[in-house]
């Protein structure tokens, strides 16, 4: 019988950064089974609501077997209730497993990926992460890249609004404590100076650089992009990395706003990949100096281990209601 789960039956895992290393784990797992040949499918789209919103909605298919649906709000960016919903799929039947409330776990659809790429592309013990951007991405972000980065010492914020990225430093220090140095900094050359690793968490558009210097970032650093945001350190030499190249076949895509109005181009033959990396056919870099941008702007089929992570956790702690929309 399908489960609802709504957002109060799942605060404790909302709220919880530990149980974020298991899904950092199932999305793992999800690169590399794709990458042995698990088929994927996926249909991501956009359509305009009266109010100004755009509707988005991704339903991924797996030829092992589950499939989800997700929907949420595109443009808003303040909260609104019963907006964001994950739906779990059988995938033989087609039947549905669950309902799941994802206003707090939506944003891991990028940061737990994200994570992923830092655990394996990041410079041996890395120390230093810079955040730009001070949304609710960069805020996941942090907290998931957390996880991943056990030497992680500084913690360098920018975005362009000066009180954004004030406020957000504050809520850093307070929340990290004496265990991570939290600096606010006036400028994209100054936040990117020095780091190990930076994401780029901030409402770009696609193609938009999020370091407009590439000069500025140091040789061997690692770039997360969620959107095209590392060009300008591709075109001085950076290696880009993907999760995998057999990422799900597009079945239908495009969005009103013009989010995706164009397929996503091939990737490149010689790009690196993450999966192989994982298992341990290539090594991350040559050299110490490599600098690697880890391109994330793809619908890739994350939803499933996503979901599948929140409806595991639910069934040990016995929550949720059962329903039966079809007696």
């Amino acid at each position: 019988m399908p489960l609802l789960l709504s957002r109060s039956d799942l605060s404790r895992l909302a709220t919880n950064d530990d149980e974020l290393d298991s899904a950092i784990d199932a999305v793992e797992s999800s690169v590399t089974q794709c990458q042995a040949g698990d088929r994927a499918q996926t249909v991501f789209a956009g359509l305009d609501l009266a109010n100004g919103d755009e509707l988005a909605a991704q339903l991924v298919s797996l030829a092992s077997g589950p499939a989800t649906l997700r929907v949420f709000p595109n443009r808003v960016k303040e909260a609104r209730p019963n907006a964001s919903l994950g739906v779990q799929l059988d995938g033989t039947t087609g039947a549905v497993d669950s309902m799941i409330a994802l206003d707090d776990f939506n944003v891991l659809r990028t940061s737990v990926p994200a994570a992923v790429g830092v655990r394996h592309l990041a410079p041996a013990d890395a120390a230093t992460l810079t955040v730009l951007g001070s949304g609710v991405q960069a805020r996941s972000h942090v907290r998931t890249i957390r996880r991943v980065m056990p030497g992680l010492r500084h913690l360098k914020v920018w975005s362009p609004t000066r009180e954004s990225r004030t406020a957000f430093g504050a809520s850093l220090r307070t929340r990290l404590g004496d265990d991570v140095h939290v600096s606010v900094a006036a400028s994209i050359d100054e936040a990117v100076a020095g780091a190990d690793v930076i994401t780029a968490a901030g409402r770009y558009s696609l193609g938009e650089s999020a370091v407009p210097d590439p000069e500025a970032v140091r040789p061997g650093a690692l770039l997360i992009s969620m959107t095209g945001a590392g060009g300008n350190l591709l075109k001085r030499g950076a290696r880009l990395a993907v999760p995998t190249t057999r990422r799900p076949e597009l079945v239908a895509f495009g969005f009103a706003s013009g989010f995706i109005g164009d397929a996503p181009p091939p990737v490149p033959a010689d790009a690196l990949q993450l999966a192989d990396v994982i298992t341990g056919k290539v090594p991350a870099r040559g050299s110490h100096t490599d600098t690697i941008v880890f391109e994330l702007a793809m619908p890739y089929q994350w939803d499933v281990p996503i979901l599948a992570w929140i409806r595991a956790w639910a069934d040990e702690q016995r929550l949720g209601t059962a329903f039966n929309f079809s007696g």
